[in-house]
């Protein structure tokens, strides 16, 4: 009887709470029992609880060492050495434990709400005051509305739990074991109308000494995301679900829900792009829902900081730490920022293979750490030739160990970057020793709102002065000026086709290590296409391998690849510029990635419920 115990508490259940908080909170195991639901204060416990970052995941190890979520590992903009994780090598089943995380993590976060929706209504506006009567059910269906539409957008059909049903009974445990799946676009209509009530309910900002929950901007900002990823759903799948009036009605949605957040005047892009992911900026007018890390606050829980594999996974090998350059941008993610004329780099005249950072859109080296840099107080240059860099930190020259070149002995430089590229987004030198960091975590932001906008609007060819507007917000502040400058390429085509490839570079170039591009792969139905190419990386510690790549102008690339409709490069067609074997007998390829595209674009449900749930059907292919 285990496995049905764990499942029905994981999917039913969710009622007791998690054991820390980063938001300083002491939680009792009563204290999301009926008789802890009596005054404003314990609701607002069982909110704050819902703040967790277990319930919000976005990087490895927020659930255990074992059950890494990074949704970025999953796309195109992600490499690890030459190793491919279940998502990415064609072998995801059932028993994978980020999926059964995933499904049980968001089932116990919605029962949570509908616990305290079951019992807000019972204690009444009137023993709680209606603000914050309203304040709470707001919260409760905003969070709810958000689990909901993450299990639609991996799983697709899926399980409602009805608020009323009592596991603490016989006859409620027997009525949850026979809970059938239920159509995902009934569902989806369910969970718009769920944001549209906390959106009512819920006030538009908080003051500074209050605990920042969820507010109307959030909750209209949620609405569009969802929106917008079935109506492209809607649009684009070519498996039976493609609706062209309903992918018209629902980006109708989205684009009004957007446009209802613009108009709170509530919000506004960060002033500068490259600090607004550090550790140190907190509160950005940008930020809409976001969830502040806390060590101090964490009640000694590592899942409410970056701590670990977590944190130096994603630094160089002269940052200092033991374990590193395992998550790297990608060859894929470098070839597609924009040149600083706006165009991409198989047309752009201003692009060099040899400088890949010179004349690039200013989010390129944000994002990417540029050779010859100084990062984490070490220049950082992975060229073969360069063994040794100038450390600040130590004061003199120290071995390039970011630098697999031959001519560096022994192993220390055996595991730098296989690309050659290291991510900065967001790090500095708030993330060495001891490697704990707790910088935001930005679920939703305003240039997404903006974005989303613009390509709701693009995607129902109700193209205006607005839509080239919100592009040209966001573009412009990447190069630190205001979008009437003429100091960056801004965007003034006003065709169909030529701004969806706009808005899809854009989205890329912005969003780039933010968790999105899953969702925007799998909503434009593009994986198939982009996720059935090979990761490819630099020559290894071999010398005649590369010295035949420097001695034949191989760096840093040989070849500029063709780029396609979507903003991505493709490898697989012969180059727009150089050598035209660059790609099969210089680069080395690290790995193939596989996407099944009759089954990948939802994830399998977990096998643990479906060896418990009778009614419970698998999704198609698993």
């Amino acid at each position: 009887m285990k496995p049905l115990k764990i499942i029905i508490s994981a999917l039913l259940c969710g009622t007791v709470l998690l054991s820390c908080s980063n938001l300083d909170l002491s939680p009792q195991d009563e204290a999301s029992t009926g008789n802890w639901f009596q005054t404003v204060e314990q609701f607002d416990m069982n909110l704050n609880a819902l703040l967790l970052h277990q319930f919000w995941p976005q990087e490895r190890n927020e659930w255990t060492s074992g059950n890494q979520c990074e949704l970025d590992a999953l796309t195109d903009d992600f490499t690890n050495r030459t190793t491919m994780i279940t998502f990415t090598n064609g072998n995801l089943n059932g028993t994978n434990p980020v999926v059964t995380q995933m499904w049980n993590v968001t089932y116990t976060g919605i029962n949570r709400c509908n616990k305290i929706i079951t019992e807000l209504k019972k204690a009444g506006e009137e023993k709680l005051g209606k603000d914050s009567y309203d304040r709470i059910m707001g919260n409760a269906l905003f969070y709810r509305a958000c689990f909901y539409s993450r299990l639609l957008m991996h799983f697709g059909d899926v399980v409602v739990v009805d608020e009323d049903i009592d596991i603490d009974t016989e006859a409620g445990r027997d009525a949850a074991y026979l809970l059938e799946r239920q159509d995902r676009w009934s569902v989806l209509e369910d969970v718009l109308a769920d944001f549209d009530q906390a959106r009512l309910l819920l006030p538009v900002q908080y003051s500074g000494s209050e605990v920042q929950r969820a507010t109307q901007g959030a909750a209209l900002g949620m609405k569009a995301r969802t929106a917008l990823y079935f109506a492209s759903v809607r649009k684009w799948d070519k498996s039976g679900l493609a609706n062209a009036g309903e992918a018209e009605r629902l980006f109708g949605v989205a684009a009004e829900a957007a446009k209802s957040c613009m108009d709170l005047n509530v919000y506004t892009l960060h002033q500068d792009f490259g600090n607004l992911f550090l550790q140190s900026t907190k509160n950005s007018p940008e930020g809409i829902f976001v969830i502040p890390r806390s060590k101090i606050l964490s009640n000694n829980s590592k899942y409410q900081y970056l701590n670990g594999q977590s944190c130096t996974a994603k630094l160089s090998r002269l940052s200092g730490a033991s374990s590193c350059t395992t998550v790297c941008p990608s060859w894929d993610l470098l070839c597609c920022f924009l040149c600083t004329d706006g165009l991409p780099i198989d047309e752009s005249p201003l692009y060099d293979p040899h400088e890949p950072f010179k004349n690039r859109d200013p989010r390129c080296a944000y994002t990417i750490v540029e050779f010859g840099t100084k990062h984490l107080g070490v220049e950082y240059n992975p060229h073969f030739e360069k063994t040794t860099v100038y450390s600040d930190r130590e004061g003199k020259d120290v071995t390039n160990n970011d630098s697999r070149s031959y001519l560096i002995e022994g192993t220390s430089n055996a595991y730098a970057s296989y690309n050659g590229l290291v991510l900065k987004k967001g790090i500095d030198n708030d993330w060495l020793s001891p490697f704990e960091v707790e910088p935001d975590k930005k679920i939703l932001r305003y240039a997404d709102i903006l974005l989303m906008y613009a390509e709701a609007k693009i995607e129902m060819n109700d193209i205006d002065q607005s839509v080239l507007d919100a592009i040209n917000d966001v573009r412009s502040r990447a190069y630190g000026v205001d979008r009437s400058s003429d100091a960056y390429p801004a965007v003034t085509t006003t065709d169909q086709t030529e701004l969806r490839t706009i808005i899809r570079t854009e989205r890329r170039m912005e969003f780039a290590f933010e968790n999105l591009r899953y969702l925007d792969l799998y909503r434009w139905r593009i994986a198939g296409k982009v996720m059935n190419f090979y990761n490819y990386g630099l020559p290894k510690k071999d010398e005649t391998l590369q010295r035949a790549y420097l001695d034949n102008g191989m760096w840093f690339h040989g070849a500029v690849p063709q780029i396609d409709e979507n903003g991505c490069p493709d490898f697989t067609v012969p180059p727009a510029k150089g050598e035209s074997t660059f790609f099969t007998n210089y680069a080395i390829t690290l790995g193939k990635r596989v996407f099944d595209e009759s089954k990948h674009y939802l994830w399998p449900v977990p096998t643990t419920t479906l060896e418990v749930m009778p009614n419970i059907e698998p999704n198609p292919g698993y």
